[in-house]
């Protein structure tokens, strides 16, 4: 089992044993996605908001959203204009947010709030996302402007510690008043499952239920909270970080060979669905998981055509022959989630992930 704080390690390097008996734990399953995070544009304060958002705002009244490191629109803009993998997420805005309610917190807690979320796409764990109806948005915690100096402090711009944020219980409870609740599925925002209010938590022994979004899903893991302590640690099981690898490619220091490493570094999810673009949107070809014997040299090329000064130069050994099948099999992942996002979100394949980051 992995144990590591929800926000970067460098923030929090170590979890204390004492967070383990804080009094008020809170276990919340942990669900697998994309960071995503809404505020309402308010014009009744104007002067709490940055200049992204109101850049992004489309008048009063706007819910203006993003993703973890960038603040990419509203949800009043032409879904064309939008990453396909928030077309839902986009879509939750409209018709499962009730603006009004969310402008009532804003009374209570001296201004705008941010609400933050996973939105469910295809990332890791596949819950079954072509064959269930699932929820769009999960939420799982607020922070109120009044708390913090800018929605973009400096340094990382997202690494912000839990101060401020709202305790659990009024945390669920604007999600459950913002909420609306007669909308199909597929554009539900719902809150995080609370799995359990435990006395003390034990990480070591602890066993990650199934998901409650589906029964024959082992979940990701847990996030333990506690509001008096103002922090939040993930626990992820192993097996989850044995298939977010497989996913997502290998750390380089864990690769176990030089062309492992080398895969590791230089084929990143980014390179692989620019390749697919070129394939598809300028060479006319049609999309599917068929593509991967005409991408993954291309991809291959495309590493040495940008990098090649700076692999001469690299200290380990590798032969070259052996990067080509794992540049395969993951180039055969990554369309596998395109694919598969694609249908979730009604979107073109070529539009998924294109500008989210």
């Amino acid at each position: 089992m992995k144990v590591y704080p929800k926000i970067p390690r460098y923030d929090h390097p170590v979890v204390p044993e004492s967070f383990f008996d804080a009094e008020d734990l809170v276990v919340l399953e942990k669900f697998d996605g994309s960071s995503f995070r809404f505020t309402l544009y308010d014009e009744r304060h104007a002067s709490s908001y940055p200049d992204p958002v109101i850049n992004a705002a489309d008048g009063d009244g706007s819910l203006v959203f993003g993703t973890r490191r960038s603040i990419m629109g509203c949800h009043r803009d032409d879904l064309e204009d939008i990453d396909g993998a928030l077309h839902r997420a986009v879509r939750c805005l409209r018709d499962g947010i009730d603006v009004d309610a969310l402008r009532r917190a804003h009374d209570e807690h001296d201004g705008p709030l941010i609400v933050y979320a996973e939105n469910l796409v295809y990332s890791t764990l596949d819950y079954g996302y072509t064959e269930r109806d699932l929820p769009a948005l999960v939420a799982f915690d607020v922070l109120p402007y009044a708390a913090i100096d800018s929605m973009t402090p400096p340094g990382s711009p997202y690494a912000e510690t839990f101060e401020g944020f709202l305790p659990t219980r009024m945390a669920w409870d604007v999600f459950d008043r913002i909420r609306i609740e007669n909308v199909s599925t597929d554009r539900a925002f719902v809150p995080a499952t609370i799995i359990a209010k435990p006395t003390e938590f034990d990480p070591e022994t602890y066993t990650v239920p199934q998901s409650s979004l589906a029964g024959d899903v082992c979940a990701e893991g847990v996030v333990v909270r506690s509001d008096s302590q103002n922090r939040r640690v993930k626990v992820v099981r192993d097996a989850f970080e044995e298939l977010n690898r497989e996913q997502f490619g290998q750390d380089p220091d864990d690769a176990e060979t030089g062309a492992e490493q080398f895969v590791a570094m230089y084929c990143t999810s980014a390179r692989i669905r620019k390749t697919v673009r070129t394939l598809v949107v300028e060479e006319g070809r049609e999309f599917g998981v068929h593509l991967v014997e005409d991408l993954y040299p291309r991809v291959v090329e495309d590493i040495w055509a940008e990098h090649w000064q700076e692999i001469m130069r690299l200290e380990f050994e590798f032969t070259p022959a052996d990067v080509y099948p794992l540049v395969a099999k993951r180039c055969v992942t990554e369309l596998r989630k395109m694919e598969t996002n694609a249908e979730l979100n009604d979107a073109d394949p070529t539009t998924i992930w294109q500008h989210l980051s």
